[in-house]
């Protein structure tokens, strides 16, 4: 265990050297460091009875991170980008254990005033301290693995203190941890917690306000994509088989503002785990093929986009016990010839993961 902590340690060491180091590089209008210290204070979101079972401490933890921005003037549409750390319980100490996240982060308004409030999307890799073993702890069926997704959906306030270089957060945040089946069991974990913390800016006080940058769209407003993306799952640990899945989605995204934009599209997707039924009996007449459509929304920092796609199955084989309600949580990079890569996890419900999925994709901008 001790390791597994030293391992953390050094890795967080070295995310913030290079961030660091990628800051001190750059022109001089992307210089100011946002340092960030948030408590979490909350509950464990079951969604089986086993978790409810399990559900008895109080979610208690602590995040640090800092984003990097201009330092003359603050945009509403400009967003940050940046990385950090969170650790916390898990509402059952000696079952589930605690949680070790890394993540990257992108931090944008949503509403500008006197008191705004900002959207922070996290995504990374988290490390349970517990995880499920058959013989020493049977009960904890939520993680398979020690090594796990990290995502965290946050809404934060944002109230500087006057003639100061500090900014006050309160706000909520949904955490979710999950290995996508990559080993089972894997129910997965949600979290909802309270959150208040401070800022402190680097290089100058805070404005009072976020101003709304002039409206410029360079690549159009339009984009059209289409992406194809692979990955692995496990249907039941006592099988002890990996099983390819793959996914084919085409996407349409109106741009609204210069980095956000909103649309819709349709994804096909292959999934051999859907010959199996629960007892783990293959069943060749159930056809791996299942078809979705869902909203798309997207936001964009340089290369680097963050996406969501909430939306439900149109096509379901046989008797299939799924959710209709599906979708993809994710993050692309586009390079200049309109390549791009994406690492995205496909959920059931927000709460159910059922895979990871790394892929490539090409968009089109008029």
């Amino acid at each position: 265990m001790r390791s597994g902590y030293k391992h953390i340690v050094l890795s967080l060491m070295a995310a913030f050297l290079a961030c660091t180091g990628a800051h001190a590089s750059g022109p001089e209008n992307t210089r100011a460091v946002h340092y960030n210290l948030k408590l979490h204070v909350g509950r464990m979101m079951p969604h089986n009875e086993m978790l409810d079972a399990l559900n008895q401490e109080q979610i208690r933890g602590f995040e640090v991170n800092a984003w990097f921005g201009g330092s003359t003037a603050e945009r509403i549409n400009r967003p940050k980008l940046g990385a950090g750390y969170f650790f916390s319980n898990l509402g059952n100490h000696e079952v589930l254990g605690n949680i070790h996240a890394l993540y990257m982060s992108i931090l944008y308004p949503v509403y500008s005033g006197r008191f705004s409030v900002e959207f922070k999307p996290n995504l990374g890799v988290g490390y349970a301290t517990k995880k499920h073993d058959p013989q020493h702890n049977a009960r904890n069926r939520a993680l398979g693995s020690h090594l796990n997704f990290y995502g965290q959906l946050s809404f934060t306030g944002r109230v500087p203190l006057a003639g100061s270089r500090w900014v006050f957060r309160p706000g909520i945040s949904f955490h979710h941890a999950s290995n996508g089946i990559v080993v089972a069991p894997n129910t997965g974990l949600n979290i909802l917690t309270f959150h208040a913390g401070f800022d402190f800016r680097s290089d100058q006080g805070y404005p009072e306000r976020l101003r709304l940058e002039e409206t410029t769209y360079f690549n159009g407003r339009n984009r059209f994509a289409f992406y194809y993306a692979a990955g692995i799952k496990q249907v039941d640990r006592e099988m002890d088989k990996q099983i390819f899945t793959s996914s084919l989605v085409f996407d349409y995204g109106f741009r609204l503002l210069p980095s956000l934009s909103i649309g819709a599209g349709m994804g096909l997707f292959y999934n051999e785990t859907w010959r199996y039924l629960s007892s783990g009996n293959s069943n060749g007449s159930l056809p791996p093929v299942q078809a979705a459509i869902h909203l798309s929304l997207q936001k964009d920092t340089g290369p680097l986009s963050f996406f969501l796609h909430p939306g439900t199955y149109i096509y379901l084989p046989g008797e299939e016990e799924v959710p209709y309600f599906t979708g993809r949580l994710g993050m692309r990079y586009k390079f200049a010839n309109n390549l791009t890569l994406q690492f995205a996890i496909k959920h059931h419900w927000f709460a159910l993961a059922d895979y990871f999925e790394f892929g490539i994709g090409y968009e089109l901008r008029w």
